[in-house]
């Protein structure tokens, strides 16, 4: 029975009961204990949640059901932990919130003139659940019933006969709404009044998005998963596929991300952050929004600058003496970009002296980092740290860096820097694309710099069809991004939500790893450039091609089901030599699942 038929079932009866949490009132957890684990977490009480999930039962255990406990005689036996009680009291007010969903029937059924009550099995005092109502504006209703005000329960049905004979009301005149299966339905339907089930949002959103689900299964035990699923699970769809991914998985990944930036800069004592561009966007944005302390900046030190400033290049790089070259106008003929520029290498310094005149890059980077004790850069993914280089080299300064990820990093042993995703998790991160997910993740709706002049950052003016599509794309992934960074102040009031780089990782291997039909659309206009002078586009994951141009769907990700038929029927075989001695041949290469 759909919830528009509640309606309906109002209107049928004199007297409509709610059930409080999980039903009127929302926690941003998927198990309520959560909320222990969090707090635990933020006041750095090592065993409180373990020892406060088990203290109720403790409590029966010692002195028998005939007395319901409340939240004094819960803390009553933990003698360790009694100043907790008002850091959970005040939790509860902070992070819980009113349900959008029901609330449209609450209001309903007090303008239609019904009895309105509140029933729950609660072991917070009755004066601060009327006050938790009131800040929560959930108002109009007749009485408050809480098992440990009564000494009855919902569970045991006792608290339902004692509400018909309080309200003088025929029990089949009664409707009450709930969500859990016994206490609300079962109990209530015993007790001959009407009921209703309501399905716990969290578990409704696990039945229809079974990425989040899985996600939540491989890391119940992190409150961060915990908090990230059920904010995801209460925020209603915007309609728009890339809003919603920014909220899902963009926006934990990247607060998380630069929560670590935050805790990592006080650590060191940094005093200036530099977000390189066009990573640093978002970053510098959500960084901004939760910390104050730490001077920040939105830097330009593009790759290019490295090259045709500084000389500093990967030589053995073909793309990028190609770049180096075509920058400066120079053609190689037939000669490899790399030769020509070690042949004619005196009049490529003199080029690179003159260039390094004329951006003006020293004295920008200088200005922005003077007076600094401690300079910080960030980035997301880095190879050589060009960024860092750069900015070192220029600004005549010592820095650390903070990356998501950083590749090659033996061929820069002399620079200082920390990565989020830890050693052991590097190799798992580095499979599948995902450090191409988190490219698309941190970008920035704007177009790409060529170089700098005199000090000014000077973008391309005319820029491809994808790198357009790109921009709109960021513009919505930006957007649910800061939604989701938002909601978590409101809720948590500035608290972390302890997201770890673990649950990053699964989180992301599991969107990359299980596409469904709408990411493959979504994702088939989105392109990346490989390059630096972002001269070519190809496709992310998926793209919209003929199934028989398997040259080119070969490459793709995420094929779909058509362009997969299509690279069965046209390669049927995939033949690879390894070595002088192996050969490796595959029967149906690009089958989704083989067996033999």
């Amino acid at each position: 029975m759909g919830l528009s038929s509640l309606y309906k079932r109002i209107d049928e009866v004199s007297v409509v009961s709610f059930d409080i949490f999980d039903t009127l009132l929302l926690r941003p957890y998927i198990k309520p204990e959560d909320l222990f684990l969090h707090i635990e977490k933020i006041y750095g009480r090592s065993g409180f949640a373990e020892q406060r999930m088990n203290a109720e039962n403790l409590f029966y255990r010692k002195n028998g059901r005939e007395k319901e406990a409340n939240i004094d005689d819960i803390y009553g036996m933990l003698p360790e932990f009694r100043d907790m009680k008002q850091h959970e009291m005040d939790f509860e007010l902070q992070v819980l919130e009113l349900n959008p969903e029901m609330k449209p029937f609450y209001d309903y059924a007090i303008r239609n003139g019904k009895t309105v009550i509140i029933c729950s099995d609660m072991y917070l005092p009755f004066s601060f659940v009327e006050k938790l109502l009131e800040q929560k504006q959930i108002s109009g209703y007749t009485k408050l019933y809480l098992s440990n005000a009564l000494n009855l329960r919902k569970d045991k049905g006792d608290m339902f006969d004692y509400v018909v004979q309080d309200l003088n009301v025929k029990p089949s005149m009664m409707l009450h709404i709930g969500d859990n299966k016994k206490s609300d339905y079962s109990q209530a339907v015993k007790h001959g009044l009407q009921a209703y089930l309501y399905s716990k949002v969290s578990e409704a959103f696990f039945a229809v998005d079974r990425k989040f689900a899985e996600f939540y299964r491989q890391q119940k035990f992190c409150v961060g998963a915990s908090v990230a699923s059920a904010l995801a699970a209460q925020k209603n769809s915007s309609g728009d596929y890339w809003v919603d991914f920014g909220y899902k998985y963009a926006g934990p990944v990247v607060y998380a991300y630069v929560r670590w930036i935050d805790e990592n800069a006080r650590k060191n004592g940094v005093d200036n952050l530099l977000f390189v561009a066009r990573d640093g966007f978002l970053m510098k944005k959500v960084f901004d929004s939760f910390n104050q302390d730490i001077k920040s900046h939105y830097v330009y030190a593009p790759r290019v600058l490295n090259y045709t400033s500084n000389l500093d290049y990967d030589t053995s790089n073909k793309e990028q003496a190609r770049i180096f070259c075509e920058y400066f106008g120079r053609d190689p003929g037939q000669e490899t970009p790399q030769s020509f520029v070690e042949k004619n290498k005196k009049e490529f310094e003199k080029l690179a002296l003159a260039e390094k005149e004329r951006t003006g890059y020293a004295a920008y980077i200088k200005k922005l980092t003077a007076g600094s004790g401690c300079i910080a850069v960030t980035d997301s993914i880095s190879g050589r740290f060009s960024g860092q280089r750069l900015i070192e080299k220029e600004a005549g300064a010592k820095t650390v860096g903070f990356y998501f990820l950083t590749l090659g990093t033996e061929k820069e042993p002399g620079v200082q820097y920390v990565d989020y995703m830890p050693e052991e998790l590097r190799d798992a991160f580095i499979k599948k694309s995902k450090c191409n997910l988190v490219e698309l993740i941190f970008s920035a709706p704007e177009n790409p710099v060529i170089t700098m002049c005199y000090g000014e950052p000077v973008r391309k003016t005319v820029v491809s069809e994808a790198e357009l599509v790109r921009q709109q794309v960021y513009k919505k992934i930006e957007s649910g991004v800061l939604s989701f960074v938002q909601d978590v102040r409101r809720r948590f009031g500035g608290h972390d939500i302890y997201f770890s780089a673990l649950c990053s990782l699964t989180l992301l291997d599991l969107y990359v790893s299980r596409p469904e039909k709408p990411d493959i659309r979504a994702m088939a206009v989105v392109k990346k450039s490989p390059h630096a002078d972002n001269s070519e586009y190809i496709p992310l994951f998926a793209a919209d091609l003929p199934f028989w141009k398997v040259r080119k769907t070969k490459d793709l990700l995420w094929p779909t089901f058509l362009q997969r038929l299509g690279l069965v029927i046209f390669k049927p075989l995939s033949i690879k030599i390894r070595g002088m001695k192996k050969i490796e041949i595959t029967l149906f290469p690009y089958l989704k699942r083989r067996k033999f």
